[in-house]
């Protein structure tokens, strides 16, 4: 069973978050919404509560934190460009997204932006960033695309798994703003159980720092401030 996007707030979302796919990265437990995002709303019957609720909240914190809280909890819509299960990747490898699966859920990000008034994408990791230069929802104009695409060796192993063609690629774009289908702007960012930055991403703290300039400045021109 697919897992849902987190939409309820969806008439007043204006924060559109995209992961990477429906499971846990060490197990196989699918979300009911991504993220588990109603675990940070709800009290939830699981025994694993306070681990998927750390994992909802830590979403909403980074917008908030990101935005300077100009961006409020009811304000965020999250979604992921595989929303479907995927066969698990070998153990410490990224599950691979098949073309198709990419190409799936870019038309569900775009008839999410068409229903929404969403004003600031945050697209997670390598490979979700990959596939939405690679199908044309933005260019980084940078190499990226090339650098991020997958490895063969990934691709034709059993299972598959994603590795990018040269390591440390996404450090190019990470925290910039891009235009995505020329209208809506969007972030690149590390997974989010990696905000903020530290250890081997605290390389990664300037972009981060420079992004955090940029929505507040984005914000304060939809508000008609600028």
């Amino acid at each position: 069973m697919a897992t849902k996007d987190w939409d309820r707030y969806v008439g007043t979302a204006k924060v559109l978050v995209v992961g990477h796919d429906p499971r846990l990265q060490k197990s196989n437990t699918m979300a009911d919404f991504c993220f588990f995002a109603n675990y940070y709303f709800d009290q939830v019957d699981d025994p694993q509560y306070l681990k998927k609720r750390a994992l909802a909240k830590s979403v909403f914190e980074f917008v908030g934190d990101i935005s300077g809280g100009k961006y409020r909890d009811p304000e965020i819509y999250i979604t992921n460009l595989c929303n479907d299960p995927l066969p698990s990747a070998p153990k410490g490898k990224t599950v691979y997204i098949p073309n198709a699966k990419a190409l799936q859920g870019l038309e569900h990000i775009r008839d999410v932006l068409y229903k929404t008034n969403i004003e600031v994408i945050f697209a997670m990791s390598e490979q979700v960033n990959y596939w939405l230069q690679e199908l044309g929802f933005y260019d980084s104009q940078d190499g990226y695309r090339n650098d991020a695409k997958p490895k063969r060796a990934g691709t034709e192993s059993h299972p598959r798994y994603y590795a990018p063609s040269v390591n440390g690629c996404f450090k190019k774009i990470c925290g910039n703003e891009y235009k995505a289908d020329n209208r809506h702007s969007i972030f690149p960012i590390l997974h989010v159980k990696n905000y903020p930055p530290e250890g081997r991403f605290l390389t990664y703290r300037p972009s981060y720092d420079r992004m955090r300039t940029t929505v507040s400045t984005l914000k304060m021109t939809h508000e008609g401030v600028d």
